[in-house]
């Protein structure tokens, strides 16, 4: 009988092995003793094994127990996995999460009442000082440089506005009328900030075009207006970032300078011919349209303040001084003819060339989800000196309005659809400038 096998190293051979458990055949004498002689050695080193198994397990581990399946070697523990707040540090960001490049971009919806609308004020005689208006303005922005501390990009706003009143400019009911459009390039940088970004000195400069779209504009012989505009803005800590309410406040003052660009010094309107009489009595057609010249040029310091009242509730105070410079007629050879003869009309001396307007402008600010924005605000925009040449009330005038601003922010709400808003990305710098605040003609900035 052969038995070599059992000498052969096999996983477990105490389930393997035939023999083991059986009792020998009747018809082979003295093999029972052959066996029984055989097997001792058989099972030592069948045993050996799981028992250097059993001396070898790991710490903590329990000991192999015999006929079980034995890991050829021990799996190398997992590393532990890293807390939830490093986690989200050493994650990179994705290649696709970067700024949107088109942040700060917004759509604003405006309701705007005059004082006296709403009994205010003096006592008009009639309506012609009542107004209500609706403005829809979309104000898109692209960045072309997006460093930590440099920022270029460019803008544009354009809408269409609705008075709900009697209009003087309209020819019908609630005729929509869409607002000058402009265009333009900025350039933010950041001059000083401290390590826990509570302090920061900023400093701002913007260029951009006024394209005669609106009614007014394009019927006065407007070709548009080109302004320049420097801001300096300092963010000085009150009770900081982890206060509920008054934690920062933002000062920017600015200066900017406009220039007029258009057909004639006077508005004039080559649609509308009227007769007219020249020097020389003679009947002219003329198709200017008042005496008086436009703003051909304007100077405006600003100061804006910025205060935050309780959590995202901000107050926001804005004034103006619009300095206007009108052009300076010359004098002609020829401008009234008397008994035949040419001769030049007298001028004062002390002829005005330059007058100013003052605005002042507050408002309240809740922003809703980051999404949207409610702006609530009263904006006085007026001739600082009135008709007896005494200085007016800055803070009101017949012609002051409140607005009800409704901002949508459209690159918050396409970043929350998307899933983008769970990575910390900077946002774009808003408008603080009411709607209401800007009138036709020459832009009110």
């Amino acid at each position: 009988m052969r038995h070599a096998s059992c000498f052969e190293p096999r996983p477990h051979p105490l389930t393997r092995h035939p023999t083991y458990g059986t009792r020998a055949s009747p018809s082979t004498p003295g093999v029972k003793n052959v066996k029984y002689l055989l097997s001792i050695p058989a099972l030592a080193l069948a045993l050996a094994p799981l028992a250097a198994s059993a001396q070898t397990a790991p710490d903590g581990a329990a000991p192999t127990a015999p006929g079980s399946t034995a890991p050829s070697a021990a799996p190398a523990p997992a590393p532990a996995a890293p807390a939830p707040d490093q986690a989200a540090k050493t994650t990179p960001a994705q290649p696709d999460q970067k700024p949107l490049m088109w942040r700060g971009t917004t759509f604003t919806f405006t309701q705007s009442v005059s004082s006296t609308t709403l009994g205010i004020g003096r006592d008009n005689i009639g309506y012609e000082d009542d107004q209500y208006g609706l403005d829809f303005v979309l104000s898109p922005q692209l960045y072309l440089l997006d460093l930590e501390k440099d920022k270029i990009f460019v803008f544009a706003e354009a809408g269409v506005t609705v008075e709900l009143t009697d209009s003087g400019s309209t020819t019908t009911r609630n005729e929509p009328q869409f607002r000058d459009t402009q265009v333009g390039v900025g350039y933010n940088r950041t001059l000083w900030a401290s390590q826990d970004k509570e302090w920061s000195t900023g400093l701002g400069t913007k260029v951009r075009y006024n394209i005669p779209t609106s009614k007014p504009s394009l019927e006065q012989g407007r070709y548009g207006v080109l302004s320049a505009s420097a801001s300096l803005t300092q963010k000085i800590r009150l009770l900081g970032e982890g206060a509920a309410g008054l934690n920062n406040l933002t000062l920017t003052g600015g200066l900017t300078y406009s220039h007029l660009f258009a057909k004639s010094y006077e508005p004039v309107n080559g649609d509308l011919e009227r007769t007219r009489q020249n020097a020389s009595g003679a009947s002219i057609f003329s198709d200017q349209l008042s005496f008086r010249s436009m703003d051909m040029d304007r100077l405006i310091p600003s100061a804006i303040i910025i205060l935050p009242l309780y959590k995202d509730l901000s107050l926001t105070t804005q004034f103006r001084l619009i300095g206007r410079f009108k052009h300076d007629f010359e004098s002609k050879d020829c401008e009234v003819v008397v008994m035949g003869e040419c001769t030049t009309a007298g001028r004062q001396a002390d002829r005005v060339t330059y007058v100013t307007d003052s605005t002042f402008d507050i408002s309240l600010s809740q922003p809703i989800y980051d999404m949207f924005q409610i702006n609530i605000g009263y904006n006085n925009e007026n001739l600082t000196l009135s008709e007896d040449s005494k200085t007016r009330n800055p803070f009101y005038s017949p012609n002051a309005q409140f607005y009800l601003d409704l901002v949508a922010n459209i690159d918050e709400i396409y970043t929350k659809a998307s899933g983008r808003s769970k990575f910390d990305l900077p946002p774009g710098p808003r408008n603080n400038l009411p709607v209401a605040g800007n009138e036709y003609g020459m832009p009110s900035f």
